[in-house]
């Protein structure tokens, strides 16, 4: 069995990083290894952490997130990457993510149960156990 799911939260607003962490802090088998505010610290942070996961924003200040997509997929190809942003629902910017390598979209407001599917997916995926 391997260790627990590494997760990187990605997001400019400390409100979205806040509801992330009580989430994660809920789902057993869930490390969380790093946190960052724009997609330039996500590219770093991804670097240094490897992380299983990475859930992030699109729209930030400084590099977005689709930068930053582009950028981990080509450096990090092992990580798996969910988009959460309040522009999820626009069609060309989906399509854009998926085309860069996201696995999936989710739109703001979330609620847990959307995160803690994700993370459950993710588990089984790598071989963690876990529960919510």
């Amino acid at each position: 069995m391997a260790d627990g799911l590494k997760v990187l939260i990605v997001d400019d607003s400390k409100l979205v990083i806040t509801q992330l962490e009580q989430i994660l802090a809920g789902v057993d088998g869930v490390d969380l290894v790093g946190k960052a505010t724009d997609g330039a610290a996500a590219v770093r942070t991804a670097a240094f952490t490897k992380p299983d996961l990475i859930l992030m924003d699109i729209v930030m200040p400084g590099m977005d997130g689709l930068s930053a997509l582009r950028i981990i997929g080509a450096t990090q190809p092992k990580a798996r990457v969910v988009m959460i942003s309040s522009v999820a629902g626009s069609e060309s910017t989906a399509q854009e993510a998926f085309r860069l390598g996201a696995v999936q979209m989710i739109a703001k407001p979330f609620d847990a149960d959307q995160i803690e599917s994700v993370l459950e997916r993710e588990m089984e995926r790598i071989g963690v156990e876990g529960r919510s």
